[in-house]
């Protein structure tokens, strides 16, 4: 069940470090009552190198079937995983962005089109 399919009852808490859990709980159809857990924290992220990080919001879901004290307690297990899965990605895509732009003869960028980039 993805949370986005079903109409949902929504409780949220947060600590004092400002991990704060969002819980849904279906209220409708053949899985009412199932609870659903997502993890929101801040990320600094430096998008640009000569500009200083910034605070982005960055969500995470947790497994399903797991409960808000197992959610409470690897709270930061998880959050860290999903930090490494998006960072990866987002390695990944800088990659093949550097691998669409080809330098040709005259100093001419060319992009996945094959046109010059002007």
């Amino acid at each position: 069940m993805n949370k986005d399919d079903a109409w949902a009852w929504i409780t949220s808490c947060a600590d004092k470090d400002g991990r704060r859990i969002t819980q849904f709980e279906v209220m409708e159809g053949p899985k009412r009552g199932k609870k659903l857990f997502k993890g929101n924290i801040m990320l600094k992220v430096r998008t640009h190198p000569q500009m200083p990080p910034q605070q982005v919001p960055f969500e995470f879901d947790f497994p399903e079937g797991k409960t808000l004290n197992w959610c409470k307690k690897n709270f930061d297990e998880e959050s860290n995983k999903a930090v490494q899965e998006w960072e990866e990605a987002q390695k990944k895509a800088q990659e093949e962005a550097r691998r669409r732009v080809q330098p040709v003869q005259g100093g001419a960028l060319l992009g996945a089109d094959g046109k010059p980039i002007n």
